[in-house]
């Protein structure tokens, strides 16, 4: 179904939104769907999986630090030649870089090579090896509070595709399940349900931000990569957030550059505050969201930050 022709709203965005079982996501996404259902899974692989700007950027890095022992020399390289981002060539999205994660992960070029692999896409897209539980890699899931996720997707999507349209009428985007990636809550609940799995860890970006000790040393234990108090110490400051948006292997600064003559203020590290949507976001829309996030977290143990 081609939402743009049932949403005048979905229109702003340039490129054309498509739902694929009951998601939504650019149409050019069908032309990898069936490479991705079918992916052979290596369990050695750690999936980063997430809804759209809840902190994958920073998770991604902080994992591949611990699976690789603190390779700084290593981190230098950009991240998405480090850590393949699944879908990104079905996006359709304004992005210089060539590089195809499918290959990545196809072709790597060490056979034992342990990659950290991105995904927005929800649980039920995931590959078939992976959602029939033939293959359980370690998966760990980052979110982040809706309304401060909803903020950050706005400034990002202008950025990175051109949306056009003013922050209210996002808000509703997003309340009505129609940006891309949505819907929100069938993203989040279904990771939530499953946090108890060995294989599974569920983080949030608020933990990340409040307690980044704590969270290296949780996502270190379930790894099995033991890390020294000076590892620990050294990998907080390389993950501080000036830190991480002044890091060119990061911050995708090289990639977005051209993109920014449109939209000087576009950055993929903006602030990272907690609460960040109080400065943009009216009352009666937080109320909405507010009560939104309490229908959809009924009849859940989900607790909302």
């Amino acid at each position: 179904m081609d939402l743009g022709k049932s949403d005048a709203r979905v229109k702003k965005f340039p490129v054309e939104l498509t739902s694929f079982d009951g998601v939504i996501l650019p149409s050019k996404y069908e032309e990898l769907k069936k490479q991705i259902d079918n992916l052979e899974v290596d369990e050695r692989d750690v999936w980063i999986c997430s809804y759209p700007k809840t902190g994958s950027t920073w998770t991604r890095e902080m994992v591949w630090m611990i699976v690789n022992d603190c390779n700084f020399k290593g981190a230098e390289i950009p991240l998405n030649e480090r850590s393949p981002f699944l879908e990104k060539a079905g996006l359709d999205v304004q992005d210089a870089s060539n590089t195809n994660a499918l290959e990545q992960i196809k072709n790597r070029k060490d056979g034992k090579e342990r990659l950290i692999i991105k995904t927005h896409l929800p649980f039920k897209l995931l590959p078939r090896e992976i959602t029939s539980e033939v293959k359980k890699p370690k998966i760990i899931y980052i979110t982040r509070n809706a309304k401060d996720t909803c903020v950050s997707y706005y400034h990002f999507l202008k950025l990175v595709s051109g949306y056009r349209s003013d922050f209210s009428e996002f808000c509703e985007l997003f309340l009505g399940e129609k940006a891309p990636y949505s819907p929100y809550w069938n993203h989040v609940l279904p990771f939530w349900q499953m946090r108890h799995n060995p294989n599974v860890l569920f983080l949030r970006y608020e933990e990340m931000k409040s307690d980044l000790d704590g969270v290296i040393r949780r996502v270190s234990q379930f790894l099995q990569k033991p890390m020294t108090d000076e590892q620990i110490e050294v990998l907080i400051r390389h993950l501080d957030f000036d830190s991480m948006k002044k890091n060119p292997a990061v911050n995708s600064a090289a990639l977005h550059e051209p993109l920014r003559k449109l939209h000087p203020e576009g950055r993929l590290f903006r602030k990272g505050v907690v609460g960040d949507h109080k400065t943009i976001m009216s009352l009666d829309m937080q109320k909405r969201f507010d009560e939104w996030t309490a229908s959809n977290i009924q009849d859940t143990d989900y607790y909302s930050i």
